[in-house]
């Protein structure tokens, strides 16, 4: 027994060591005694916030949509008739007006063929002619009875076929003249050369591409759009920008062209106008405008989103005389210019708390600013 026995002055010292942890948590728990009063008198304490009125609004859905400028007037020109290219009139990237002439292929031997059927065409004519004078001799005969009626009736054979020759030498000399013309290619309507594939003294066949033709006047814009809206297109408005610029612009929908269903889309195309400066197979942004049955809105600074996903607003409604804070989950739709749509939770008048709702706890008591006002 005698190793556990200490000195007085031992145990003083051992007692002293001890002591300043005792004071230490006799000070942490009068801190924390502290903050919890503090605590629960800052949530007695009544909250300043500014609220604004639940409004009806049209439920305005805006569609982003991504689209590309096209020119539904292009041609890939080609030629009808074999033969080289004697003269090439345009360059690429020049402008020409419908019927200016292009490029023209080496026609020599069509306008020997043409001159070869005219030839046809005048002993053809001369034949039919001599026949109608035999018969015009042989009717003359036959009315003094001095010709055989087979003689004249051979006769009457005679100038049909010769008429019938005619015709088809006629018809031959025209198909010549029409194919000298097609030696020459002109512009089918106004456009820009965007291609030229061919050069001087290059051997050309029926359907050779020669040049391409894009009519940069009528351009068009295409957006895909999801068929969901295909119902509501004639309450919608289009408006289109080029990427990069922060002005939109109006545009007129021309046509709404069902696509490959699997895509889910249909094509929209509009028409531009004058207002921008397009080239095709640049890229636009769009934006679609869809109006839908009037309803609820509230501002987007109204919003807490939680993170479970859900979404709530703080409602001031009076109780005993005071403003309250009621905090209201709502099932929100599309947003437009700083106004989001409420499905569910919030009914035409409310008063949305829109300022001072970050830090608000339900029931607390509010002062309105826009009350004071």
């Amino acid at each position: 027994m005698a190793c556990w026995r200490i000195s007085r002055v031992q145990w003083w010292a051992t007692l002293r060591r001890f002591r300043p942890i005792g004071q230490t948590v006799k000070a942490c728990a009068a801190a924390l005694t502290l903050l919890m009063t503090t605590g629960g008198a800052a949530t007695a304490q009544q909250a300043r916030v500014e609220t604004q009125r639940a409004e009806t609004t049209p439920r305005i859905e805006m569609l982003r949509l991504n689209g590309s400028v096209s020119a539904p007037r292009t041609s890939q020109l080609s030629s009808a008739e074999s033969g080289l290219v004697s003269t090439l009139h345009v360059d690429l990237g020049a402008r020409v007006r419908q019927g200016e002439r292009l490029l023209t292929l080496d026609s020599r031997e069509a306008e020997l063929e043409r001159q070869r059927t005219q030839a046809n065409v005048d002993q053809a004519r001369a034949q039919r002619d001599d026949a109608q004078r035999r018969l015009n001799e042989a009717n003359q005969l036959a009315a003094q009875r001095n010709i055989a009626a087979s003689e004249q009736r051979q006769r009457q054979t005679a100038l049909a076929a010769a008429e019938a020759t005619l015709t088809a030498q006629q018809a031959e000399l025209a198909l010549w003249a029409l194919r000298i013309t097609r030696h020459a290619i002109t512009a089918p309507f106004d456009a820009l050369i965007t291609q030229r594939d061919i050069q001087l003294g290059e051997w050309v066949s029926p359907g050779d591409t020669l040049m391409t033709l894009v009519d940069v006047d009528a351009l068009t814009v295409d957006f895909p759009v999801p068929f969901s809206a295909y119902a509501q297109m004639d309450n919608a408005t289009l408006e289109m920008r080029l990427e990069g610029d922060d002005q939109w612009y109006a545009v007129q929908p021309q046509a709404q062209v069902p696509q490959d269903t699997s895509g889910r889309q249909f094509l929209l195309r509009a028409d531009p106008g004058d207002a921008l400066a397009l080239l095709p197979g640049m890229a636009v942004e769009g934006r679609l405008r869809i109006e839908g049955e009037p309803g609820p809105s509230v501002p987007r600074d109204a919003l807490i989103r939680r993170p479970d996903g859900s979404v709530s607003v703080w409602l001031a409604r009076q109780q005993d005389d005071e403003w309250r804070a009621v905090e209201q989950r709502v099932d929100i739709g599309s947003g437009f210019e700083g106004d989001v749509a409420v499905h569910e939770g919030v009914e035409v008048g409310d008063r949305v708390i829109v300022v001072g709702n970050e830090r608000l706890e339900q029931d607390q008591v509010l002062t309105l600013s826009d009350d004071e006002e």
